[in-house]
Order: C-alpha cells, then sequence, then structure tokens
C-alpha cells in the first residue's frame, strides 16, 4: 500500500524527544514523515527514540551535522510514556525456561534506547559470521572491552540467584535474534533453562549455522548426563579461559 506525501519536520537534536511525543500525537496510524534532525554528532540514541516513541524507520541518510529519516507511525503510545532514565545497570527482556520472559541484568555497553534498535541493526547490518551483530554501531568504547572480557555479564549472577539461569547452559535471547533460529530448534532449546556460561564460549563457532549446531550438540548431550555434561562444559571454558578466549 503506497503511503500519502510525507509531511516533513525539522528539529534539533536537543528536542527530539518532545518532538517525536508531539509528532506521534498528531499523526495517523501508517502516516509517514520525513523529519530533518541537525545534530552535534551521529549517535544511535536518536535512532532508538524514533522506535520508543511509535515510528519505524524506513530509510535513514547521515549527512554529518544533519541526518534525515524517512519514518512512519506503527503505533500508538501509552499516556504515561515519558523519556527513559538510564544507568550502568540495565535490565534486559529475554526468553527462559519453557518460553518465560525474563529480565537479565547486565552492565550497559550500549547507547541509550538502543535496546529498540536490535530489529533495524539486523536488517540493516545482517550477521557476522559468528552470529554477532556486523558493526554494531550501538556499542560504545567502553562497551566494546566490557564485552571483551565478558565484563558487562557479571550483573547475570542476579539471574543465576534468582533461578532464571543456571551455570552452564544457552545463551538468553532476545526476540529479534531468536526468531532468526529454525521455529524447530526454537521450540527445543526453549526446554531447558539458559545459562551463564553458553557453548559459544567453548567451541568459539565461526559461522551462525556452527553456532546453531554447538547449542543443540550441547542440548542434546545435557538430555543424556545433565551433571557430567555441564561438568566437562565448565571444565572446558576454564581451560579456554586461560587460553586467552574472549568475546568478539
Amino acid at each position: 500500500m503506497t503511503r500519502a506525501m510525507e509531511r516533513k519536520v525539522f528539529c534539533s537534536s536537543d528536542g527530539i524527544d518532545s518532538v517525536l511525543l508531539s509528532l506521534n500525537k498528531t499523526s495517523k496510524i501508517g502516516e509517514s514523515l520525513e523529519l530533518k534532525v541537525h545534530i552535534k554528532r551521529f549517535c544511535p540514541l536518536y535512532l532508538g527514540m524514533i522506535f520508543y516513541y511509535g515510528f519505524e524507520i524506513d530509510r535513514a541518510i547521515n549527512m554529518g551535522r544533519k541526518m534525515i529519516l524517512y519514518i512512519h507511525k506503527n503505533r500508538e503510545l501509552s499516556k504515561s510514556i515519558k523519556p527513559k532514565k538510564y544507568s550502568f545497570l540495565i535490565k534486559l527482556p529475554r526468553t527462559g525456561l519453557n518460553g518465560k520472559k525474563i529480565y537479565v541484568y547486565k552492565v550497559r555497553t550500549m547507547q541509550p534506547y538502543s535496546e529498540y534498535l536490535q530489529d533495524y541493526v539486523i536488517k540493516v547490518n545482517g550477521l557476522n559470521d559468528d552470529g554477532t551483530i556486523k558493526n554494531d554501531f550501538r556499542i560504545t568504547k567502553i562497551g566494546k572491552f566490557l564485552r571483551k572480557y565478558w565484563l558487562d555479564e557479571l550483573p547475570m549472577l542476579i539471574n543465576f540467584f534468582k533461578g532464571d539461569l543456571k551455570l552452564i547452559g544457552v545463551r538468553p535471547l532476545g526476540d529479534a535474534m531468536l526468531k532468526l533460529y529454525p521455529k524447530e530448534f526454537r521450540t527445543y532449546r526453549s526446554k531447558f533453562k539458559p545459562g551463564l556460561i553458553p557453548p559459544y564460549y567453548i567451541d568459539q563457532p565461526k559461522s551462525f549455522e556452527a553456532l546453531i549446531e554447538s547449542e543443540k550438540r550441547y542440548l542434546q548431550e545435557y538430555e543424556k548426563n545433565g551433571f557430567k555434561t555441564d561438568f566437562i562444559y565448565f571444565i572446558k571454558f576454564i581451560k579456554a579461559f586461560l587460553r586467552g578466549a574472549r568475546s568478539s
């Protein structure tokens, strides 16, 4: 269906949240807009806000001090919506045992509002061979360091003590990443509690297919003998860590 001619809106990055809130109130679902934003520097924050305030990005053009965003409204907003506040510790929605929604604790390694951009970044940039997102511009410089040494995942110990996670297990995933998995494997995977230390850290797969095979191999072995499998994988993890294996 062809949308009507875009409404053109100009604003500065400092007031983009209030502009988007106003636009959502005065637009119809499906209506297209051309948003020109004057910025000091590119920041994923602005893109994340687009999704947070009820729009989707059809096309984005970065022109240095100006961004041109072609967007359309995809949902109405709650009357109580307001700008989000972020601390160094965040809670992220993930899928746990039997498809139950859990919230995992992590040290924030991305720009604010980045959690609303995962679908968009995957769509635009695609995945690396190992199943991670290509050129993920949401990650900060300090965030890259924290991820390299898995320091961002230390708060997930909270989830371990709450019972959401076990020590060894497949990685708890969000909806955007999980839907890339084959449907049959998603169903099988959901029967197991995710873990703090995934098989990924041990096997270091080099393709998305290899990542799935790594998880499938672990789960099948765990089904046969859970304690023995987790003990072996834990020893393998220690050896891999001592050899210098790190996240990409």
